[in-house]
C-alpha cells in the first residue's frame, strides 16, 4: 500500500469535519491573516462550518481583505453535559423532562419497560468541545495565539490540530504537521495545498488574501528569501482574479501621516555597525506621543526594505518606561535555535524576532542589543 502524503491527510481531516476553527493571534500579521482568510472562504464552499477568531483585531490596512469582517473576538465554548443510562436491563419506554424554573433546576424523567433504573445505572459527563477541527495557520508555537490559547488548552489538546507553516523553529504541535521551510510564506504553501485540492474552488477573493499573503511575507519580492517558487505562485493567483492592484494600494500606497513622522524619527536616528554588517535605530516613548502613533511593527518592516543588504536589521522602541520593545530581521544564514536563546526573541511573522528589554532605559537596551548580537561575530563572516 503506498503511504499516504501529508496533503492527504490533511483533506481527509478536512472532508470528515464541519466545525473548523481557525485561531489568530493578536493582530495577525499579513501572511497568516491572508492563509486564514483564504482558508475561510475556501471552506465555505466545501459546505464548512470555518470559524475565525482573534481577540486583538485585525489592523486597519489589513481590513480590505475579502472577509476580514468575519473574525470573531470570542471562541465558542460551551459543551454539552451528557447523562447516559444503562439500558441493556432495564429498557427505555419513555423520556421526559420539566424546567422547573423556580427551583432552577431540570427534572428528567425516565420511565422504563419493566423494573427499575438504579443509580449504578446512570454516568455524567462533558460532552466534546464544539469544533471538529483547529488548523493553525503560519505559527511556529501555539503560545503565539496568547489568551486565546492559554484560556482555552483544553480545547486544542481534545480537538485534531493541523499545522501549515514555513517557520524553521515551528514545534509541530499537530496532529498532522505540514511545515516547509523552503517556502517564503504559508499562503505559498496553501495556494499550492488548496490548488491540488480542488483548483476549481479558488475564486478571485481567495486567490486575493493569498496573493496578499506572498506580497506581505516577501515586501513584494524585495526579501532575501524570495524564490521563483513564491514568483511562479503568485502569477498563478493572478490568474485565478487576485486582485494585486487593490493590494499594493491598500499595503504599500497608503501610509498614514503619524506613521510616516514615525518612519522620519527611526531614520534619523539610523545607525550602522560595519563590523556586524549591522544597523538599527531608535525610538523615544516622546517619539511615540509626538507622531500619534505607535506601529512600531510598520517602521521595522520600512527599514527591512530600506536595508535589504544588510546581515542584522534591529528597531528599538521605548514603549512604556523602564521597557524597550524590539524587532530584529536577521539573514536567512544566521538564524538558528542557537541565536534566536541568545538573542532571546521570538519568531513572528515576516521573519522577524521580536523582544523585550525590562527595567532598562532605551539607551542600556541598546548596549545589551550590540553586546548580544556581538557575540555571533563569527557568523557574520560566513
Amino acid at each position: 500500500m503506498s503511504e499516504v502524503s501529508i496533503q492527504q491527510q490533511i483533506f481527509e481531516r478536512v472532508n470528515h469535519a464541519t466545525r473548523i476553527l481557525i485561531p489568530l493571534p493578536n493582530s495577525p500579521g499579513g501572511d497568516t491573516l491572508g492563509a486564514a482568510l483564504a482558508m475561510y472562504e475556501f471552506l465555505k464552499k466545501l459546505n464548512k462550518e470555518p470559524f475565525l477568531v482573534t481577540q486583538g483585531g485585525i489592523a486597519e490596512r489589513y481590513r480590505f481583505l475579502p472577509n476580514a469582517s468575519a473574525t470573531q473576538s470570542k471562541l465558542e465554548q460551551s459543551r454539552g453535559f451528557v447523562i447516559s443510562v444503562r439500558t441493556e436491563n432495564t429498557p427505555l419506554d419513555e423520556l421526559s423532562y420539566h424546567l422547573d424554573e423556580a427551583a432552577e433546576r431540570v427534572n428528567i424523567y425516565l420511565k422504563p419497560k419493566e423494573g427499575n433504573y438504579e443509580a449504578s445505572d446512570v454516568s455524567f459527563k462533558s460532552d466534546k468541545f464544539p469544533y471538529d477541527l483547529i488548523l493553525v495557520l503560519g505559527l511556529p508555537s501555539l503560545d503565539l495565539l496568547g489568551k486565546l490559547y492559554d484560556e482555552n488548552t483544553d480545547l486544542f489538546f481534545e480537538t485534531p490540530i493541523v499545522n501549515i507553516d514555513n517557520h524553521s523553529n515551528n514545534e509541530h504541535f499537530g496532529e498532522i504537521n505540514l511545515v516547509d521551510i523552503t517556502a517564503t510564506s504559508t499562503t505559498e504553501i496553501l495556494a499550492g495545498l488548496l490548488e491540488d485540492y480542488e483548483a476549481g474552488l479558488i475564486n478571485a477573493g481567495i486567490a486575493t488574501n493569498l496573493l496578499a499573503g506572498i506580497l506581505i511575507e516577501t515586501n513584494s519580492f524585495q526579501h532575501i528569501k524570495t524564490t521563483p517558487r513564491a514568483f511562479l505562485k503568485a502569477s498563478s493567483l493572478i490568474a485565478f482574479g487576485a486582485d494585486q492592484q487593490e493590494i499594493i494600494k491598500h499595503i504599500y500606497k497608503t501610509k498614514s501621516v503619524n506613521l510616516l513622522k514615525l518612519w522620519g524619527r527611526a531614520l534619523a536616528r539610523l545607525k550602522e555597525v560595519p563590523e556586524l554588517n549591522a544597523a538599527y535605530s531608535l525610538i523615544k516613548a516622546e517619539d511615540i506621543a509626538k507622531a500619534g502613533s505607535a506601529d512600531i511593527r510598520e517602521v521595522m518592516e520600512e527599514l527591512v526594505v530600506s536595508l535589504s543588504d544588510t546581515k542584522i536589521i534591529a528597531l528599538l522602541a521605548e514603549t512604556a518606561p523602564g521597557q524597550t520593545t524590539g524587532y530584529i530581521r536577521l539573514h536567512p544564514s544566521l538564524i538558528s535555535p542557537e541565536v534566536a536563546n541568545l538573542l532571546s526573541i521570538d519568531w513572528v511573522e515576516g521573519g522577524l524576532g521580536k523582544f523585550v528589554f525590562s527595567g532598562k532605559t532605551l539607551s542600556e537596551s541598546e548596549a545589551e542589543l550590540i553586546n548580544r548580537i556581538s557575540k555571533f561575530k563569527e557568523k557574520l563572516s560566513k
